[in-house]
């Protein structure tokens, strides 16, 4: 009788343990990595807060009136100028040079129309010391030309530049200013040339038209309750609830947009520019999924706690897949359950 070689016996216990560790392998399912897994569905969900300014996009029609301009008195030859459509001029600024001596911008309540003498007195009196005061010289506003303002002026003319040759002992001249009608203006065009002659108008910069009034052409529908402002480019302007900008200052701010420039600029008909109209004080919301509300009626719905009893909401709004809602009474939510029992009400 022949007995298996030893070659055999171990091949036999080779095969034997490879069925094995298959056998095994088949018993054992293997894990199923984390990112394949189907998501256990949540019953409940933690809501959160958020502010709200209830955006809404508009356009804003403009009113327009005419052409405006920076001019000067001096005449001669331009020899700098600072002038950009990429820059506002500015009351305070030297915006040109005719024949080596300074234009000054200045935004006075109205034009200089004539030099100013010791003792005279006048709107323009009047808008002289207020702008100066805006721009640090700390007057009293009294509507006459005294010591005080003609020391000022005089002081406001040498540091930008002015001859004090070019300034008469009790005057302040009027040739150094060049109105603006706000403290920052817009430019629509630079029309002084430097190396020629100052034109027969005396305009060095074209501003946009006047504005003289600005309105929402359609209100947005069921906006939040509250102040609102109008935000153009980095502004914020004050409007009414009719949807309308009224206000001269308020205007005036407008015109000296580089939004209002190039509207202005490139319309053809009547102007309009976007705007997002949006409170003024964003409010505080609750946000929770769309699925948690139910028995909607108006701008009322239910949700219901984890704890207790339903609990009536009030619905503020959406965006992107979230609800905004208050509790009235100002109670905060906790914890609500994303797919309530539907069968009860909260009212």
């Amino acid at each position: 009788m022949r007995f298996p070689s030893a070659a055999l016996l171990a091949l036999g216990a080779m095969v034997v343990a490879a069925a094995t560790a298959a056998a095994i392998v088949v018993a054992v399912p293997a894990e199923v990595p984390a990112a394949l897994r189907t998501a256990a569905p949540t019953s409940t969900v933690r809501v959160t807060e958020r502010t709200d300014a209830d955006e809404r996009q508009v356009q804003l029609a403009l009113a327009t009136g005419a052409p405006r301009a920076v001019v000067t008195s001096r005449t001669g030859t331009v020899t700098t100028s600072t002038c950009s459509t990429g820059a506002p001029v500015r009351s305070g600024d030297v915006l040109a040079r005719v024949d080596g001596r300074p234009v000054i911008a200045l935004a006075s309540d109205e034009p200089l129309w004539r030099d100013l003498e010791l003792g005279d007195r006048g709107a323009d009196v009047t808008g002289l010391q207020r702008e100066l005061t805006r721009l640090g010289a700390g007057l009293s506003i009294d509507g006459v030309l005294g010591p005080g303002t003609l020391r000022a002026a005089h002081q406001f003319l040498l540091d930008r530049g002015v001859d004090r040759d070019d300034l008469p002992d009790d005057v302040v001249p009027r040739d150094p200013f060049a109105w603006v009608p706000a403290a920052e203006n817009a430019v629509l065009a630079c029309v002084a040339v430097v190396g020629a002659a100052v034109g027969a108008d005396g305009v060095l910069v074209e501003l946009p038209a006047e504005l003289r009034g600005a309105r929402i052409e359609a209100l947005p529908v069921d906006p939040a309750p509250g102040e609102r402002v109008l935000r153009i480019g980095n502004a914020d302007i004050p409007i009414d609830d009719a949807g309308v900008v009224s206000s001269p200052t308020d205007l005036a701010a407008i015109s000296a947009l580089p939004e209002y420039a190039a509207t202005v600029a490139s319309a053809d008909g009547a102007p309009t520019v976007a705007a997002t109209w949006t409170l003024s004080r964003p409010r505080t919301v609750q946000v929770v999924p769309p699925t948690a509300l139910w028995d909607l009626e108006g701008d009322r719905a239910c949700v219901q706690p984890t704890t207790g009893r339903p609990l009536r909401v009030q619905v503020l709004g959406s965006e992107l897949g979230q609800s905004f809602v208050r509790v009235p009474g100002g109670r905060t939510l906790d914890r609500i359950r994303a797919a309530p029992d539907r069968s009860s009400s909260c009212r």
